[in-house]
Parts: C-alpha cells; sequence; structure tokens
C-alpha cells in the first residue's frame, strides 16, 4: 500500500533591503516569532539586496543555519556584498533569470577624529572581514579561495549563468509561490 507522501507547510518571506544591525536585528525577531507559531518545514526567502554591513550579515547568515526550518534562498533581483553571504545561508538556492550577484572586497568608513590606538583597533577590519566572507563563500560552492579573492578584487556584477557554474545557486528559474501560500514580507524602515 502506498502511504501518501506529507508535503511540509512553507512560509514565504520576502525581503528586499539594506542589510544593517538594526534591520537584522528585526529580521531575527520576525523569523523567530513565524517558527514559533507556524513551525514551517521550509522557509522561502524571496530575496533581494544591495548589502550593508559585514558583521550583520554573517550574524544573519549564522542565525538562519541555525533555525530550524529548511532555508531556501531565491535570488528576484540583486545580491551584492554581504547579501552574498546571507544568500549563501539557503540549502537550496535559485535565482531568477535576468538577476545578478556582485562580490567585492570589504573596506572600512572612517569618521570623525581617530586616535591611534583606534586606527590601530580597525587597521585589520578589512582584511579579518574578507577572510571571514571568503570561508563562507569558499564552504557554500564550487569556488576555490583563489577564485574569490579574484572576485574581491575585480568587483564585478556576476550573471546566474556564472552563479551556476560556480555553485552560488542550483537552478536558473523564475519565482513562483503557490495560490494559497503562507507569505511574510520583512519591510523596515530603516
Amino acid at each position: 500500500m502506498n502511504t501518501p507522501q506529507k508535503i511540509g507547510k512553507t512560509v514565504y518571506v520576502y525581503f528586499y533591503d539594506d542589510i544593517d544591525a538594526g534591520r537584522v536585528k528585526t529580521i531575527m525577531a520576525i523569523l523567530s516569532n513565524i517558527v514559533a507559531n507556524e513551525k514551517p518545514d521550509t522557509l522561502y526567502f524571496l530575496f533581494a539586496s544591495r548589502g550593508g554591513q559585514v558583521d550583520a550579515g554573517v550574524t544573519l547568515y549564522n542565525f538562519l543555519k541555525s533555525l530550524p526550518a529548511e532555508i531556501v534562498m531565491h535570488n528576484i533581483g540583486v545580491i551584492n556584498s554581504i547579501a552574498n553571504v546571507i544568500f549563501l545561508s539557503g540549502s537550496k538556492r535559485y535565482a531568477a533569470p535576468h538577476s545578478t550577484f556582485l562580490f567585492h572586497g570589504a573596506a572600512v568608513q572612517l569618521n570623525g577624529n581617530l586616535s591611534l590606538p583606534q586606527l590601530n583597533e580597525i587597521r585589520d577590519s578589512p582584511s579579518k572581514d574578507q577572510d571571514t566572507i571568503a570561508g563562507i563563500v569558499c564552504d557554500n560552492t564550487k569556488m576555490q579561495r583563489k577564485t574569490i579573492e579574484t572576485l574581491f578584487l575585480q568587483g564585478e556584477t556576476k550573471d546566474v549563468k556564472f552563479a551556476l557554474e560556480h555553485g552560488i545557486i542550483d537552478e536558473i528559474k523564475s519565482p513562483q509561490m503557490p495560490k494559497d501560500a503562507v507569505f511574510v514580507s520583512i519591510n523596515i524602515n530603516g
């Protein structure tokens, strides 16, 4: 006798915004509530972002990896900078046909007057950030560290064919949600 296969509950999450500490705190709170209340088997992200703060992006990556639900990421526009790290938290990753990915090196923004000890504290920050990002990309794609370091130097936008060839995505396809989908849009005033 054939037993019907259980289809798990999927919650679709739409996010298009920059990545910073305030937004990441809000995203983590919203997702915690979704997991607690909806108990989804899958969180399917319709995701696009121009990037933002490295520490916030790495925090969100690790948070998403820890959730008791499968994470599916679907690039619906642009995945730039630290948003690539967040995108790579998905165990399945897709990209819409005309979406793009941008990798570039890390930078530090200096504001105001800084003392010598403060300058020493931040001197190595971009190098450490790049090392963290490269490690995550290397762990989650087919790319070797040398390729990733070259991407950081190029700062070029890459298309979906590049993403597929290098294991950033599993498939190129347009997003489609079922008519009766549970859908959450995360819009944050920054």
